[in-house]
């Protein structure tokens, strides 16, 4: 009698074969084998649910697979990790004692397989027939069916309300739900078969995009009901999120529990939270470095009338985020920015052996993405590379979702560039180098962008060796901050819209007849000459290290048969370790990276006051204190306990400088900044015990 279970395609049964090599795959044979004559073998019995997926099939000889018949060979489904064997317990207790279970766990967690286990364990006992997967754009469906097929053999029929015989349920977008056609496809089949809704990034469903619910949003509430008030309409909820998260009132979704905090918003509670920080401590994702490119920035103060002129690191937040915003659209940034990604590009490819590791490029806008993508193609042809860029933007259409996943297919080097549809949900762990173009800073927006270089690849297992993931960054206070916080304890969020800088107090005009104008308009923008690298902690303190010191380390490790992408990792473990250590001996000598920007900024100091007094004149003078400043700052840098940033910040402010203009500041301005400056590192010394600058001149 010919069995009734699916037969594989002719195009499946040739991939299977070709991975043959044509002889016998089992365990033990070595019999030879041709395309005609080779039978394709579940692993995973078809009997015990094993699916025909590629994942679960081998290339047998007839004796081995009809000796073995229906039996198990093995079970190739993706084992737990450890979080989700310890998440799995209390997720189903909760969900069989209240109807509702939410899980906040760190993109790159694995979520997606942590849903199939629990409907795995459901379904076992007889609680739930089936699954329906909610998620935030089409592209995620397929992958959700994909990963659950090839991981734990569950199959779902993506974008569609009813599943085929044989499958476990159906994977959907929210937005789908606003057709009422759909939405009342899937109570039908709710009604009739016990579903567990899963509901992936779901604090989407309370987004208020102009000030009012989407009618899929209010139409999830209508599927699921009310978990609040006991009157849910299926037969299990699982909440999945990459972030806990505050929200408004009007935002509440049904199926989350709160409580209400002072100020009446409310704070969603979970069952169980993974961390970055745990996943990077135990090897799951990779720790990120931040290579950090100064800029010195003119803009155009349109409401002052005036221009501000500085660092980019010592503006306040809105001129800031204006410049940021524009930074691509001057050619020579943007050419130094590709370059830095793909020189990381370069160090990561290395460190794998010659894995084909990609890049990914975050742009504010479409065109600026554009600007990138032609860049890159330029910069890899000169580097005798095969130019491989790709674009992703949404004005693309259905090309543009195609494009990403030919970009994650793709088995050589690459850089991505688009604006926000590489974001959250895209799973390509190939990719371990971000380059940060965007003046979107919101703490959500921040972590999922670099959750896409910290997934762990298959290379990096079988080496046994987990690399950082490089984030290359303008060196702006707050963009720094937020991702140096991204492996620290997460504090919870109030999900607002990201503020644009031409809103508020960066918006002029405005009335009847006129015009919205920019206040700040980014009129040109250098390379400054000092780069550095941030190693974050999971503590939220972090270790700022030269990157030209860490790039003349990498060649001697490399000699030592070290690693070279692990030596800014070893400067700033080398200072926590060993720098305390000399630090507390009599005979007190700096690191080898202090020393050296010790001596630069000395250096400074020293030509600036041989200036100053050989003239005199007011410009000599104002050299003369910026280089005293700037000497203390670096001081701070090394030695403080917060970021040069701040430091700055803080004396400009005590000396009555605005927006970072020590450039245009009187000498008497300066003289009181640098006073300031003198004071707080000796009041710092006197608090710690640390030993004050070398050659103290600054007294």
């Amino acid at each position: 009698m010919v069995s009734d279970r699916p037969r594989p395609s002719r195009a499946l049964r040739e991939r299977v074969f070709a991975r043959s090599g044509g002889v016998c795959q089992r365990a033990g044979c070595e019999a030879m084998i041709t395309l005609e004559t080779f039978h394709v073998a579940h692993l995973r019995a078809h009997a015990s649910g094993g699916p025909l997926h590629e994942s679960n099939l081998e290339a047998w000889c007839a004796r081995c697979n009809l000796t073995v018949g229906a039996r198990n060979a093995g079970d190739n489904r993706l084992r737990p990790r450890e979080w989700q064997l310890q998440a799995l317990d209390e997720i189903i207790a909760t969900i069989a004692r209240t109807g509702a279970a939410t899980v906040s766990a760190a993109p790159g967690a694995g979520k997606t397989v942590f849903a199939g286990l629990v409907f795995e364990a459901l379904y076992e006992a007889g609680l739930v027939d089936r699954m329906l997967v909610l998620v935030p754009r089409r592209g995620l469906a397929n992958q959700w069916s994909d990963e659950l097929a090839a991981k734990r053999h569950v199959q779902l029929k993506p974008h569609s309300a009813i599943e085929r015989a044989g499958q476990h349920g159906a994977a959907v977008t929210y937005q789908s739900l606003g057709s009422r056609d759909q939405l009342e496809a899937h109570r039908l089949q709710v009604e009739r078969r016990r579903t567990l809704l899963v509901l992936d990034e779901v604090h989407h469903v309370g987004d208020r995009p102009d000030g009012m619910m989407p009618a899929w949003a209010r139409n999830v509430t209508e599927l699921a009901g009310d978990v609040e008030h006991n009157s849910l309409h299926v037969a299990g909820v699982l909440n999945l999120s990459g972030t806990l998260w505050r929200s408004d009132q009007r935002e509440k979704i049904s199926t989350v529990r709160y409580r209400t905090l002072d100020d009446n918003r409310l704070e969603s509670l979970v069952n169980f939270e993974v961390t970055v920080a745990e996943l990077v401590a135990r090897g799951e994702l990779r720790p990120i470095d931040l290579y950090r490119l100064s800029a010195h920035v003119r803009l155009a103060d349109y409401q002052n009338l005036e221009h501000v002129e500085g660092d980019l690191s010592d503006l306040d937040e809105k001129p800031a985020r204006a410049a940021m915003a524009s930074l691509s659209s001057i050619g020579s940034w943007r050419s130094s920015f590709v370059a830095s990604v793909l020189d990381r590009l370069e160090v990561a490819n290395r460190a794998l052996e010659g894995h084909h590791v990609k890049g990914l490029i975050v742009a504010n806008r479409q065109d600026a993405a554009r600007a990138f993508y032609r860049e890159v193609d330029r910069q890899m042809t000169e580097r005798g590379l095969r130019p491989l860029a790709a674009l992703a933007v949404s004005d693309d259409g259905p090309d543009a979702q195609r494009t990403l996943e030919n970009f994650r297919a793709q088995k050589r080097v690459g850089v991505l560039c688009t604006v926000d549809m590489a974001g959250e949900g895209y799973d390509c762990p190939d990719i371990a180098v971000i380059g940060w173009a965007s003046n979107k800073l919101t703490s959500l927006y921040v972590r999922q962008v670099t959750a896409r270089a910290m997934r762990v690849t298959g290379r990096e297992r079988e080496l046994e060796r987990v690399i950082p993931a490089a984030v290359v960054v303008p060196d702006a206070q707050q963009l720094v901050e937020q991702l140096v916080a991204y492996l620290a304890p997460f504090t919870h969020e109030v999900l607002l819209p990201s503020e644009d800088t031409r809103n508020g107090d960066g918006e002029l005009g405005g009335g009847e007849g006129f015009l919205p104008l920019p206040r700040w308009v980014l009129e040109d923008a250098t390379r400054g000459q000092n780069e550095f690298v941030t190693v974050p902690y999971a503590d939220g303190s972090r270790e700022d290290v030269n990157v030209e010191l860490a790039q003349r380390l990498a060649v001697e490790l490399e000699r030592a048969n070290v690693q070279g992408i692990f030596a800014a990792r070893i400067i700033a473990a080398t200072r926590r370790t060993v720098g305390d250590l000399l630090a507390s001996r009599p005979f007190e000598r700096l690191s080898p990276d202090a020393a050296a920007l010790e001596q630069l900024s000395t250096g400074a100091v020293a030509v600036a006051e041989a200036e100053a007094n050989r003239t005199g004149s007011i410009e000599a003078q104002a050299s003369m204190l910026a280089a005293q400043i700037d000497r203390l700052a670096r001081w701070w840098q090394i030695n403080g306990d917060t970021p040069a940033a701040y430091f700055n910040r803080e004396i400009n402010q005590a000396a009555g400088i605005t927006g970072g203009k020590r450039s245009t500041a009187s000498v008497e301005k300066l003289r009181r900044a640098r006073d300031a400056a003198r004071e707080k590192v000796s009041a710092y010394c006197r608090q710690t015990g640390v030993k004050p600058p070398r050659s103290w001149e600054d007294r």
